[in-house]
């Protein structure tokens, strides 16, 4: 079990601001310019090379749109890796999210980047029912498709999001013959516990309560779901993400491994923050050859 550390206020508000433990660059602010501008090129490389049915709406609200790549150049029952952004549930956007599609599509596998609405605008539990919505409709999508494999991929805010499907009851609702087709999920330096960054400036535009954050933590949920055995679960973390960071991953893992042998945890090498989904435009790049494998095995 990794170390459960006490931290003043700064400390702990520097634990959870991933761009000051890049060890790229000394400036946290070029570490997130840098970011900006890579995915934003590769999303728009995507957008270039993939085809793409751009602006699917899956719900009635202004974001909650997604993109699709793949649509018809693929066989009927090709894979789907659903792919949800980070940015503390306040920033980014499906747009510049697409980095991940290019050599996932090269591998025969469909890719749907989902757009959310962002805090301030709508609360984080409203954020947390649009997923789940998202979520019944893209199933239903694949059900029609005839897809053989469907996962989930969140980053950071985003994997807190996939991680959150785990606690609906729905899951436990959905048709045999729909619910088969959802294989698993992929995590990857997520925050899984919320109630550090109440105190902290992230809460400015999220406003969350201590109990609310609670409520919206899967770390101190109860898992109730038998649906949690079906599934595979990848746990992923930098090694260059904070501390905090890599301790909350390592402990849902664990969490996640008391109700199923299909749970596994990895820290990358040489990666922070935000170049462990920068090199997933890669296709060397180890998370990226995992989820491959996982999705196409």
């Amino acid at each position: 079990m990794l170390p459960c550390v006490l931290y003043i206020q700064w400390e702990l508000t520097l634990q959870y601001s991933p761009s000051f433990w890049s060890q790229r660059f000394q400036d946290p602010a070029a570490v997130i310019a840098n970011h900006i501008q890579l995915i934003t090129a590769a999303s728009d490389a995507a957008r270039k090379e993939v085809p793409v049915e751009c602006g699917v709406k899956y719900g009635p609200k202004e974001g909650q749109i997604l993109d699709l790549f793949g649509g018809k150049s693929l066989p009927h029952d090709a894979p789907i890796l659903v792919y949800i952004h980070g940015g503390y549930w306040q920033e980014l956007s499906r747009d510049i999210s697409a980095y991940c599609v290019v050599p996932q599509y090269q591998s025969g596998i469909r890719v749907i980047i989902l757009g959310y609405d962002l805090a301030p605008r709508v609360k984080l539990s409203e954020i947390v029912e649009e997923i789940k919505e998202a979520a019944e409709y893209i199933l239903n999508m694949a059900a029609k498709f005839g897809t053989r494999s469907l996962w989930f991929c969140g980053h950071s805010a985003g994997a807190q999001l996939v991680a959150m499907l785990l606690f609906s009851k729905w899951l436990d609702q959905l048709d045999d013959s729909v619910f088969r087709l959802l294989k698993g999920f992929v995590l990857i330096s997520g925050v899984y516990d919320l109630t550090p960054l109440v105190s902290t400036y992230i809460n400015n535009s999220l406003k969350l309560s201590s109990q609310e954050a609670r409520s919206l933590s899967p770390l101190l949920l109860d898992i109730t779901s038998p649906a949690v055995t079906k599934l595979r679960i990848l746990v992923a973390v930098g090694d260059h993400d904070s501390p905090e960071f890599q301790r909350q991953s390592y402990e849902f893992a664990e969490k996640l491994r008391q109700h199923s042998q299909q749970v596994e945890y990895m820290t990358v090498a040489g990666v922070d923050h935000f170049d462990i989904v920068e090199n997933l435009q890669q296709k060397d790049f180890i998370l990226t050859k995992i989820i491959g494998v996982l999705m196409t095995g």
